[in-house]
């Protein structure tokens, strides 16, 4: 394995899932050859993306031009027993915009999908079938998704045990690892708590994440954990790319020199 291939395992995060084009970017530009992608939620749609295209400049070029009412209309309110929304309306858009019916198979790097196994309480890592009902099983947020069924079993969201999978890169026998951290918070007095239903659910939610994803850099392993604002109520406004990809264009252009010197280690 040549000192500039890694595995790179993209995290949980929602809207801040926009702070992981600027890194691929960079790790590209600098000849950083990707061999093998995992991810959890916003991080299994996007790797899941660049693993069959190559390439996620596309990608973004997509979500950029989608406004607030574009995602409005992938509102299709549950049962408020089962869900916030039913989700048939995101899956269908997934498949027309982004990933349409294809498999695992079709990908040109090798991918691995997080999702969680609410009965069997562990994060399986899935590997074959259709790229859409992967991702929507690793996106099914509780309380906003139900949870997604592929075959006789159910799942939902991947970051609920595992925010940035790293796992199946190392037993897929990749060396070194690069996983990108979605969940830190910077220190900040900015933002107050709204009392609504969906901040309380996001915050929770996060604030776990936050806490299962201090991994410690090893010499196998180098964490990115670039720092977001606290802002739940926020957190599913994906027309709100701009901030949080900066976020992520500064913060590996600080770090970038680093994580050269632990490559080539």
């Amino acid at each position: 394995m040549a000192k500039n291939e890694i595995g790179l395992a993209l995290g949980s995060g929602a809207v801040r899932g926009y702070a992981i084009f600027p890194i691929v970017k960079k790790l590209e530009k600098e000849g950083i050859k990707i061999i093998g992608i995992s991810g959890s939620s916003i991080g299994a749609l996007i790797g899941s993306y660049y693993a069959l295209r190559g390439e996620i400049d596309s990608f973004l070029r997509t979500a950029k031009d989608l406004k607030s009412a574009d995602y409005l209309k992938l509102v299709d309110l549950n049962n408020p027993k089962k869900s916030l929304i039913k989700g048939k309306k995101i899956e269908k858009f997934l498949v027309e915009q982004y990933l349409g019916h294809y498999t695992f198979a079709d990908t040109k790097i090798p991918l691995y999908v997080c999702a969680t196994d609410p009965i069997q309480k562990k994060s399986v890592y899935i590997k074959r079938g259709k790229l859409i009902k992967a991702v929507m099983a690793s996106i099914s947020i509780p309380g906003i998704f139900p949870p997604y069924q592929i075959g006789q079993k159910v799942y939902i969201d991947g970051g609920v045990l595992d925010p940035v999978p790293t796992k199946p890169l190392f037993d897929a026998g990749i060396k070194k690892v690069v996983g990108i951290n979605l969940t830190s918070y910077k220190k900040s007095k900015k933002k107050k708590h709204d009392g609504s239903f969906l901040t309380a659910l996001m915050d929770s939610f996060y604030m776990m994440m936050e806490q299962l994803a201090k991994d410690a850099n090893s010499r196998q392993l180098f964490m990115l954990n670039p720092r977001f604002e606290p802002d739940p109520a926020r957190m599913l406004s994906f027309y709100e790319w701009k901030e949080n990809y900066e976020i992520g264009k500064s913060f590996i252009q600080r770090k970038f020199k680093d994580l050269r010197t632990w490559l080539a280690d």
